[in-house]
């Protein structure tokens, strides 16, 4: 195994890994392409007097400038938006075919992979029909919860439309412009990329959504994420690495398929090693493996947009207690994500934040109530914390009980999704 397939391998293994879909694996269903697309429009609109909109359209797509083209488009046949994304969701229904066999594609391989949370650019609902949540798809623009609950939910992010909605469709300049143009988008990248590394599949980088997305977008993608290629240059793999960030896992076509390598990687990390990365086992002789906390890799994680964060800086908590916390929840959150792994019962981690929040509460009352201090307030909560009483729940954690640091990060997963737990008076717009 390669140094890189070996590294995405761990990161999967500790669940840091967010498949990012494109519209190379939706291939087998023949699913349009953006040329096919553009393609077909082209020749409906470039006919008569118009028929040299033909040679300015394929002008562009040589260069493979697809947002070029439907601008010119858009300005020489007239059209709009509307008329684009309505004319998508027709060749989608009209081209889309059923596969018998799931050996053909690699959807059914990811059903059988422990990921959450996807993202993909594709329109069509072949994700969520493979996969099987229960959890409709969102869109990107829809998302509104912390980063906890993010990860924490089996759902598919559709970042720019659905077939199922035809004006959320997003394929022009300016319906890209104006979907990002907010900070909540920026915000909500920033959210997946400073705690999970993106896995890049059926992507070519010919993909202007893509190329675009990641350099207006550049402080989003300052750690090391991934990418699948077939049959990259060594020259390709480099730039890859320095204008994108991004590790390239290669694999070759020659003599086999997309599909068939595809399957081959996502196997290989799917394989486990006897460190497992956390999650419980037991070996042949019976005896438990431990869950692995948090490491030092993973401080790193650009925790600023998260609730919790927000909480601590609206009281002007200091910078020391304020890093400190962040410590805490990195410790927290890998450990109940392990714990759930393990097998535990729900609501017996429900029953475990339920002690967490009563202590919050009592030194609420008999600390910040009576001084108003919040600084004061956070710290007596953390040391309320460094030891849980598990009572009657002690026998089912079978030595995986949380350390004195996971302890106290977890007021701060609750104030990550709670608004119960704050830090004094002041409150959050919209909250």
């Amino acid at each position: 195994m390669s140094f890189e397939l070996e590294s995405l391998r761990k990161d999967y293994q500790s669940e840091r890994v967010v498949p990012f879909i494109g519209a190379g694996l939706s291939a087998p269903f023949k699913i349009p392409t953006w040329k096919d697309l553009i393609d077909d429009i082209t020749q409906k609109y470039a006919v008569g007097d118009r028929a040299f909109i033909a040679n300015v359209v394929n002008w562009h797509l040589n260069s493979k400038d697809y947002w070029g083209a439907i601008d010119e488009l858009k300005k020489f046949a007239h059209i709009l938006d509307a008329d684009i994304q309505e004319r998508i969701v027709e060749l989608f229904r009209e081209r889309q075919i059923t596969l018998p066999d799931n050996e053909l594609h690699n959807y059914a391989d990811l059903a059988n992979l422990n990921f959450k949370l996807y993202l993909t650019t594709n329109y069509e609902n072949l994700l969520q029909k493979y996969l099987g949540f229960e959890n409709i798809p969102i869109l990107l623009k829809d998302i509104d919860f912390s980063s906890y609950r993010l990860f924490d939910e089996q759902r598919v992010c559709h970042l720019h439309g659905h077939t199922s909605n035809l004006g959320t469709i997003v394929l022009s300049r300016q319906s890209y412009e104006n979907l990002y143009k907010e900070k909540k988008y920026e915000n909500i990248l920033k959210l997946v990329t400073g705690t999970r590394k993106i896995l890049f599949m059926g992507f070519s980088f010919d993909d202007q959504f893509i190329r675009t997305l990641i350099k207006d977008h550049k402080e989003c993608f300052q750690t090391t994420h991934y990418i699948l290629l077939s049959n990259p240059t060594e020259e390709k793999i480099a730039l890859f690495r320095k204008e994108y960030g991004l590790i390239t896992i290669p694999y070759s076509t020659a003599c086999s398929t997309h599909t068939l390598e595809i399957r081959k990687i996502l196997k290989a990390i799917s394989q486990s090693d006897d460190t497992d990365g956390g999650s419980k086992k037991f070996s042949d002789d019976g005896v438990e493996h431990i869950i692995v906390g948090a490491g030092l890799s993973e401080l790193n994680q650009d925790v600023e947009n998260n609730l919790f964060y927000k909480k601590l800086k609206l009281e002007n908590i200091d910078e020391d207690t304020v890093e400190l916390t962040k410590l805490f929840y990195v410790a927290a959150e890998k450990y109940i994500r392990q714990l759930k792994k393990s097998g535990m019962n729900i609501t017996i981690i429900d029953a475990i934040f339920y002690k967490v929040f009563g202590k919050y509460k009592e030194k609420y009352v008999d600390t910040y109530k009576q001084y108003g201090d919040s600084c004061e307030f956070v710290n007596v909560v953390h040391k309320s914390l460094e030891t849980i009483d598990f009572g009657r729940y002690e026998k089912l954690f079978q030595g995986n009980k949380s350390d004195e640091n996971e302890n106290r990060g977890m007021i701060h997963l609750l104030a990550d999704e709670n608004d119960n737990v704050w830090w004094g008076d002041r409150r959050i717009a919209n909250q």
